[in-house]
């Protein structure tokens, strides 16, 4: 069932034909209408333009590109729609920018004559609302202020080789490769720099080298008799928790002495909000005027950031602040508007691979770790990662047609091939019930995320939804114990999709119903002081839960297991994109199953999540 189309007002009827081919909801043509009729006498081709910026970041993009227009139009709305949008009736392109540049809704970001702030501004190729023109403005203006100031070292020359030689010492189990020792590099670069990135995809050893660097930052504190306040973020409460957990992992493992381990081990990960402040309205406490008291800022799953977020974050990291930022560019980016990991590594990250290292204000400031850790030098999944990565659809599917120990590759259509891996992954949900039966909490959380269905959409067939209806009807002809039917029933794995901070749960968060002496309670992780131990809440504390069985690859990011099922709707849907396969098949760490057609398979790899934005632009020029 369709969603009904938006209502098109007199003022604005002549959006009605793009209405009916899908083009705008209503956030679009409210907006529209609203500017229309508080302005006044506004032309037919100025009230398209702000539909079109309200849609684009409504999209994720930050901008429109005229030139673009109507080409760069995805509609979700079958091969009607896609037909009707190339019939519609668009404005010349001459005459369109003669009228955005002479109306009196676009400006060019300064204060009109009569002191108001016009909606839109328009720099001859980009159309921005104006927010997220100032937003994009605010980020590339203070990027590039860090990137050229004169930072004062954190190290002297004398020390922080030696501090960086001990902590990046080879061990004789290291494979050691040709070539720089990227991870260091990095670690050199932070203590000399006031913005840092840290790219590279999964098991590439980004958390090694934030740890690392962390503890050369605190040595060399120590060493100048000065303290060192270190600030962990992330975009999420579960991101949060998981940066907390692998820092503290790789502190153990580095085997630092008390004094740089006890700071770095009592560091705890927080949001970004929370580390902002946010206060009763739209705004954070934090800011140019009182800002952040942190010396060095790290920023992990910065691909996750969104462009008004990273503005407000800039504003709050004092200028002589070092701020690491650290991220997969190639994962899919922030559900918000901007792209902005990716612009800010830009051509750096082709460089990281092979190509000519660019120039630029940021140019060694941006590290792009290559040596994958997390695979075997012959791991068929990192192989496909590549593949996706370098858009090779090709090999993938040579890849995937191979028949690799490590991968399967399932056809939908293939009935029997489909039921064996709702047997397998029934048969790991099995392990999870039997846990949660018994009262074992610390074993069924720990099966619970040993093989994971990962979906491109929620709904459909072969959808999160579908896939978790599968197993639960197999579990209750299997093991009637849990009976499936009831909402809290034994077993069930479930998934927190709203943050709680009275219960100190964060979106992304996982537990497990199980069975107690006083009937069933669901079991979560501790909390970051304890992250081994486990804790019960009543079902009537909970509200923003679902079923865990199964889950959106968007909500995977920042995620792992060790056999994951990616399975994908029909070729041609919108959501297949080449960073939302390439972020599923990295979520695996030794099994991977892959439910598709080739169509499907070929369209998400040729299709990239191109977002406009103009902030690349302005920090590679």
């Amino acid at each position: 069932m369709k969603a009904p189309r938006a209502f098109v007002a007199a003022q604005v009827a002549f959006l009605q034909p793009f209405v009916d081919a899908g083009v705008f909801g209503h956030a679009d043509i409210h907006v529209a209408t609203a500017i229309a009729r508080i302005v006044g006498d506004v032309e037919d081709p100025v009230v398209l333009a702000v539909a079109l910026a309200v849609r684009a970041t409504r999209l994720g993009h930050v901008c429109v590109v005229l030139a673009d227009v109507p080409l760069s139009l995805v509609i979700n709305d079958g091969d009607d729609g896609a037909i009707l949008v190339e019939t519609l009736l668009w404005p010349k392109a001459t005459a369109w920018t003669k009228a955005l540049r002479t109306s009196p809704v676009v400006g060019d970001g300064t204060l009109g004559p009569d002191g108001t702030i016009r909606p839109l501004v328009f720099d001859g190729e980009r159309l921005y609302l104006e927010r997220y023109w100032r937003f994009e403005r605010a980020v590339g203006d203070d990027l590039l202020q860090r990137a050229s100031a004169d930072a004062e070292s954190v190290a002297s020359d004398a020390v922080a080789p030696a501090i960086l030689e001990q902590l990046f010492a080879t061990t004789p189990d290291m494979v050691i490769e040709a070539g720089p020792d990227l991870q260091r590099r990095a670690a050199e670069a932070a203590l000399a720099r006031r913005i840092v990135v840290i790219a590279g995809g999964p098991g590439t050893g980004k958390t090694r080298t934030v740890a690392r660097l962390l503890a050369a930052a605190h040595q060399v504190a120590l060493d100048a008799d000065k303290p060192l306040e270190v600030a962990l973020v992330a975009p999420t409460g579960k991101a949060a928790a998981r940066m907390t957990e692998a820092v503290r992992h790789e502190i153990v493992a580095a085997k630092l002495p008390p004094a740089l381990a006890e700071p770095l081990l009592a560091t705890k990960a927080s949001t970004i909000h929370r580390l902002l402040g946010p206060t009763a309205g739209l705004e954070f406490r934090h800011d140019r005027h009182d800002p952040l008291a942190a010396d060095i800022v790290v920023v992990d799953e910065a691909s996750m950031v969104s462009l008004p977020l990273m503005a407000r974050l800039l504003d709050a990291v004092r200028p002589d602040a070092r701020l690491v930022m650290v991220g997969d560019p190639y994962q899919l980016a922030s559900i918000e508007a901007g792209a902005v990991l990716g612009d800010i590594v830009g051509p750096a990250a082709a460089a990281g691979w092979g190509g000519e290292p660019p120039l630029g204000p940021l140019s060694g400031g941006v590290v792009v770790l290559e040596r994958v850790h997390r695979f075997a030098k012959d791991s068929t999944i990192a192989a496909l990662g590549d593949a996706v990565r370098n858009g090779d659809a090709d090999t993938m599917l040579e890849l995937l047609g191979a028949q690799r120990p490590d991968v399967t590759w399932v056809r939908p259509d293939d009935v029997s091939a489909v039921r064996a891996v709702e047997q397998t992954v029934t048969e790991s949900a099995l392990k999870v019930v039997g846990a949660a039966l018994e009262g074992n909490r610390s074993a069924g959380l720990d099966a619970m995320g040993d093989i994971k269905v990962l979906a491109a959409t929620r709904r459909g067939p072969l959808g999160a939804y579908d896939w978790s209806d599968r197993i639960e009807r197999h579990l209750g002809r299997a093991e009637p114990r849990p009976q499936t039917g009831r909402r809290w029933y034994i077993g069930r794995p479930v998934i927190v999709t709203a943050n709680d901070y009275l219960n100190a749960l964060f979106n992304g968060d996982t537990g497990l119903v199980v069975a107690t002496e006083d009937g069933s309670a669901v079991v979560f992780r501790g909390v970051a002081d304890a992250p081994d131990a486990t804790r019960l809440l009543q079902p009537s504390q909970l509200s923003s839960i679902e079923t865990w069985w199964s889950m959106t690859i968007h909500k995977s990011q920042g995620s792992e297991f060790r056999h994951v099922v990616v399975s994908l709707p029909r070729a041609g849907s919108p959501i297949l994109t080449r960073e939302l396969l390439y972020t599923a098949i990295t979520r695996a760490r030794e099994q991977l199953t892959i439910v598709a057609d080739e169509a499907a398979i070929r369209g998400a790899v040729a299709r990239t999540v191109a977002r406009a934005s103009g902030l690349q632009s302005r920090l590679w020029p």
